[in-house]
């Protein structure tokens, strides 16, 4: 109980003292405690604190977390230290793969080179928060997430934040962003609202469970649960961080996406086989990391190797129609449909309803979240880098498609169909329209420019 009341009374001592630390670093008076998005980190002494250039936390240790709120419940509230990717998390009970054994016990010993992800529940699955984002379909337990790192010293003011997932965490920095690298495009088409997308970057995206029960651990106000949501927004954030931007307004932007791909990649350094094939689960992870990986110059993210589901969904064959670049619902080869024709996708080779017909409702559902995001890897240079040129030829099949890409399940014959580019629709499409043509012509130069060392 008095432990307790100790933890209580630095909390409100330190509350007041928290908003003029957002920048806290060297010379910056230590601090007793620290709070983000509603969680706060308390210090059994004040430590000095400070913060990445995107606004996350870190505190110079070794340092004793002597407890956090929301307070831990029963398998509810869950920090795990350096979370592993793959099949297990310790965050709450109500998703797949829970293991207590890797929740954070407190008062902690927070020592260099550990990330604390600490996470806030909410009482009743299916609830709404304020925040919560668009796109959000409440399928899981997870208010929110924040990541608190313990750094041997103050890093450099323009630190990114590293890797949340895993022991391994390279440093980088914004001063290292190769921005002569970005084409700068004059925009085309009514520009997304750039506000809600910063907003959707700006809290960590917590991606780290195997396969689609990973949906059940994306925290509300975060990111999006479902694939086809986030690679809707990797599509337009990628895409709008091309264009010309002589006052900086879309630096925010930039910084978080980035950020995004820093993460992305430290969780393929974990356990580089979660983000499989299956049907909308799993696409819009590894733009982020050839993005991050071109400006960084970092040679492992631009070759980044782990499991895609956008590259595991194409493929070249031989369509029924003579397609050459082919979709599929995962990596079961049992489950292919589109080298029969339509009166061939029901019944066996297929069993159920995973039949055909299925697989060509998620095809239609994945096939405009993926226009942008093929647009912009082309664009940058990194279609080589992204090394598989079935997902690029597939995404031009299915724009070239838009007059008769769809079938009629009573009369199996096409019945034609507006094309739908997913995202901001509308911005996509200008931005293809425009630019499709001559992007692999940009992309050379690009890639020509990120040869050459930088004075």
């Amino acid at each position: 109980m008095k432990a307790a009341k100790r933890v209580l009374a630095l909390q409100m001592a330190a509350l007041l003292a928290i908003a003029s630390v957002a920048g806290a670093g060297e010379g910056a008076e230590p601090q007793a405690a620290i709070s983000q998005y509603g969680i706060t980190w308390t210090f059994a002494e004040p430590a000095r604190v400070g913060r990445y250039v995107t606004g996350d936390w870190w505190v110079v240790g070794p340092v004793t977390v002597q407890g956090v709120t929301p307070a831990p419940a029963e398998r509810r509230n869950g920090s795990v230290v350096n979370p592993p990717a793959g099949k297990r998390q310790g965050y709450d009970d109500r998703i797949n793969g829970y293991d207590a054994a890797l929740r954070a016990a407190f008062p902690l010993t927070l020592k260099p080179g550990q990330s604390l992800v600490t996470t806030a529940s909410v009482e009743k699955v299916g609830d709404k928060t304020p925040d919560t984002v668009p796109g959000q379909y409440c399928r899981g337990p997870l208010r929110t997430a924040a990541a608190l790192t313990c750094v041997a010293a103050p890093p450099a003011a323009d630190a990114f934040r590293p890797a949340y997932v895993g022991d391994k965490k390279p440093a980088f920095a914004a001063s290292q962003l190769r921005r002569d690298l970005l084409p700068r495009l004059q925009p085309v088409g009514q520009l997304p609202d750039l506000k809600r997308y910063e907003r959707y970057l700006e809290r960590i995206w917590l991606d780290h469970l195997y396969e689609w029960p990973n949906r059940m651990m994306h925290p509300l106000e975060n990111m999006p649960d479902y694939g086809r949501e986030i690679t809707n927004i990797v599509s337009t954030a990628s895409l709008l961080l091309l264009l010309d931007d002589p006052a900086k307004e879309r630096e925010t932007l930039l910084l978080r996406f980035v950020q995004l791909g820093i993460d992305y990649y430290g969780v393929t350094q974990s356990d580089a086989d979660l983000w499989r094939a299956n049907g909308g689960h799993n696409s819009g992870r590894k733009m982020p990391i050839l993005f991050a990986g071109v400006l960084l110059g970092h040679e492992g993210m631009r070759h980044v190797k782990a499991a895609f589901a956008e590259d595991q969904q194409t493929y070249f064959g031989a369509g029924y129609r003579g397609q050459k670049a082919l979709w599929t619902i995962d990596t079961t080869e049992a489950r292919r449909h589109e080298h029969l024709p339509p009166d061939k996708w029901a019944g066996p080779p297929f069993k159920g309803d995973n039949d055909g017909w299925k697989s060509e409702g998620y095809r239609r559902l994945n096939g405009p979240t993926w226009v942008g995001q093929a647009l912009a890897a082309r664009l940058l240079g990194a279609k080589a880098d992204w090394g598989h040129d079935a997902f690029f030829d597939y995404v031009d099949r299915w724009v070239a498609e838009a007059a008769d890409g769809s079938v009629d399940r009573k009369t199996m014959k096409p019945t034609g169909y507006q094309p739908f580019y997913g995202g901001e629709g509308g911005f996509t499409e200008a931005m293809w329209r425009a630019y499709r043509p001559k992007a692999d012509e940009i992309g050379a130069s690009v890639h020509a420019r990120s040869q050459k060392r930088t004075p």
